[in-house]
């Protein structure tokens, strides 16, 4: 039997607010998807960048975690790299792992790939992920990004907001 965490990755007001809308568009299926993992009693594992220069941006406001949750700064890409995030998991008997925001293309990517190399189910939901414009990805192709199925079958299963919202989690 699956237990599962939801990783709440990058979402600092600094990012966010670089998106089209202010966010406000992904902050909204975000507290959505938070709201569900605090009734369904799923972790939620809040990850913040660190850029390294003794400024850490807090999280956005609109998806501000509970004192109760785990924030875990990291250094790089994965939220795995250097980070207590694997002995976390571990010690609660994390099977699957939902990610969950903010740069597709760069950390959601690497935690994902990380995540499937230590053996974590993942599962990522549509449009729950943003990016915003640079030299790889735009936000508006971050859907497209998803409809090419860049990590279905490989590392990840791919599914709707809605549908995991309609279903129970295996506890």
């Amino acid at each position: 039997m699956e237990k599962t965490a939801c990783l709440i990755v990058d979402v600092q007001q600094s990012v966010v607010a670089a998106l089209p809308d202010g966010g406000e568009e992904l902050t909204e299926k975000l507290s959505r998807l938070i709201t569900w993992c605090r009734q369904q009693m799923v972790p939620l594992v809040y990850v913040r960048h660190d850029d390294g220069e003794d400024r850490i941006s807090e999280i956005d406001s609109r998806i501000k975690p509970k004192e109760s949750e785990i924030v875990i700064d990291k250094s790089y890409p994965s939220a795995f790299l250097e980070t207590d995030l694997e002995s976390w998991c571990s010690e609660q008997g994390i099977t699957q792992l939902i990610v969950a925001g903010m740069m597709t293309e760069f950390c959601i990517d690497a935690t994902i790939k990380s995540a499937f190399e230590r053996g974590y189910q993942v599962l990522v939901l549509q449009g729950c992920c943003a990016t915003v414009d640079n030299e790889y990805l735009t936000a508006q192709q971050t859907e497209e990004f998803f409809e090419k199925r860049i990590w279905q079958g490989r590392y990840a299963q791919i599914f709707s907001l809605e549908s995991l919202l309609s279903q129970p989690v295996k506890k």
